[in-house]
């Protein structure tokens, strides 16, 4: 397994060009998501970037692990699951004002493609083979 800053990588993820975690969600999506300090609570602020085709579509690091959380593989499976969760939200799954900062190129992708990578932040169920576990850490991934 691949290692950066002291951390074990879950299995299928790999390191992106820019030296960060990255989950490859499908063949378009990329899923970087890197520790970026804490905050005065004691929470890991987490630095994310969605690309597709290697543009980014969404950077933020406006998302945060529980109070005390230790920085572990399963503590970025939960942090890139949340990401993807929030990213992928769509009219109807919350308040309408919500989207209002988005980008045109965002409300466009998240027409497209927000539907179909929902699947991948969902609890206990993995939408790559079916299981009952959460998909970034799906090790049948690696076998191709």
């Amino acid at each position: 397994m691949a290692m950066t800053h002291a951390l074990t990588l879950p299995p299928a993820w790999i390191i992106s060009s820019g030296l960060v975690p990255a989950w490859q969600i499908d063949a378009d999506h990329l899923l970087e998501v890197e520790a970026a300090g804490r905050t005065d609570e004691g929470r890991i602020r987490w630095r994310y970037r969605l690309s597709r085709r290697r543009r980014t579509i969404f950077a933020g690091s406006d998302i945060c692990s529980g109070v005390g959380a230790v920085l572990t593989p399963d503590e970025l499976i939960s942090a890139a699951r949340t990401v993807l969760h929030y990213l992928t939200l769509r009219p109807g799954d919350t308040d309408a004002d919500y989207f209002d900062s988005y980008t045109r190129a965002q409300v466009e992708w998240r027409d497209r493609y927000a539907e179909e990578l929902s699947i991948y932040a969902m609890d206990e169920w993995c939408g790559y083979c079916g299981g009952d576990h959460v998909s970034p850490g799906c090790p049948s991934r690696c076998g191709g």
